[in-house]
């Protein structure tokens, strides 16, 4: 009787579950804005969710366009030919006091995966980032995370930032390209797998690196918030199902990369991920992995650093009047995290 009893219990749970309505998306076609080029390492989760079909099992389908830059990227969501943007979420504070309200879904950085270098050949005359005076560095673009990084890394040492010459070019192999061919950029500020390439060829010198917790440590006291899926709150107000379901397949990600390997990993990335050299890409999974297996929930302390990082290369920053609550959203990764947290 108590087998029935237990049996009958369990049908009528099932039945109950089966019969809970699924919140209707009330966006399911998303355009997303991705900043930089979609092979990138700081943009594992996004490509995970993408390619693992988290945004389809979630109802949406996902439009993607590459552009050059973080700061690229914003201006697609800001101009409304974008609803959502893969971007840095410092950017989120620097557009508030333009009032423009923008929110991360999901954070899944937690280190910035910046690296600085330098040139090989002149890697006996800029030892330290106080060297970088008077030298001409590549950043991603003018603004983006990748010039902020060496601003407040000069500052830090005791050098106005505005004492370099900046270049903006790129992501990927266009920044291989500035230290390769180029004659004009001494030292660059990238990401993965471009870092790994240059150095394992012997063209670069590694002077500050972000990709761990200690150098992030090193570079900004703790841990940091780099990338994020970021809309205009505007959207997140009228989208609530839409926004939870992004968070969904993004915070999936996040905890399916807890427990896969680099082989689960490559499995799914399409051949051009990899294929120009796959030692490289394997070997920058591992040094960036790390970035992103967490939950995602973002602490006061982590945003704050992340406003007084920026405000080195905008001093006003520092009076502004900046609501850093209201630059992220946890509700939305709680409800997700109920759904897909990973067995420790």
């Amino acid at each position: 009787m108590r087998l029935i009893l237990s049996l009958s219990l369990a049908l009528l749970s099932a039945a109950a579950v089966a019969q809970t309505p699924v919140p209707k998306l009330e966006h399911p076609n998303i355009a997303i804005a991705i900043g930089g080029s979609i092979s990138q390492m700081n943009k594992v989760p996004f490509v995970v969710a993408y390619y693992k079909g988290f945004f389809k099992d979630e109802g949406l389908t996902v439009e993607n366009s590459d552009f050059q830059s973080g700061t690229a990227a914003l201006q697609a969501l800001i101009g409304g030919s974008a609803d959502v943007a893969e971007m840095a979420y410092e950017h989120t504070l620097r557009l508030q006091t333009k009032n423009v309200s923008l929110t991360c879904l999901t954070v899944f950085g937690r280190y910035p995966g910046n690296v600085l270098v330098v040139r090989k050949s002149l890697a006996d005359t800029i030892k330290t980032p106080a060297d970088l005076k008077d030298r001409v560095i590549g950043v991603s673009a003018p603004g983006a995370s990748t010039q902020n990084f060496v601003a407040g890394v000069m500052e830090r040492a005791g050098v106005p930032w505005k004492s370099a010459t900046y270049v903006s070019v790129g992501t990927g192999s266009s920044a291989v390209a500035a230290i390769r061919t180029g004659r004009t950029v001494e030292a660059l500020v990238n990401l993965d797998p471009a870092i790994t390439e240059l150095v394992n060829h012997g063209e670069a010198t590694i002077l500050v690196d972000s990709r761990t917790a200690e150098g992030s440590k090193a570079a900004f006291g703790g841990d940091y918030l780099s990338d994020c899926l970021g809309v205009k709150t505007e959207f997140l107000k009228a989208n609530p199902n839409t926004a939870q379901a992004i968070a969904n397949a993004t915070v999936h990600a996040m905890q399916w990369l807890k427990t896969a390997s680099i082989d689960d990993i490559i499995k799914i990335l399409p051949p051009e991920f990899y294929k120009a050299n796959e030692a490289v890409y394997r070997e920058s999974l591992e040094k960036n992995i790390a970035e992103f297996t967490w939950d995602g929930l973002v602490t006061p302390e982590a945003a704050r650093r992340v406003l007084a990082a920026i405000a080195v290369l905008d001093p006003a920053l520092k009076s502004a009047k900046i609501d850093t609550a209201t630059t992220y959203d946890n509700a939305l990764v709680e409800r997700a995290l109920q759904r897909y947290r990973a067995a420790n």
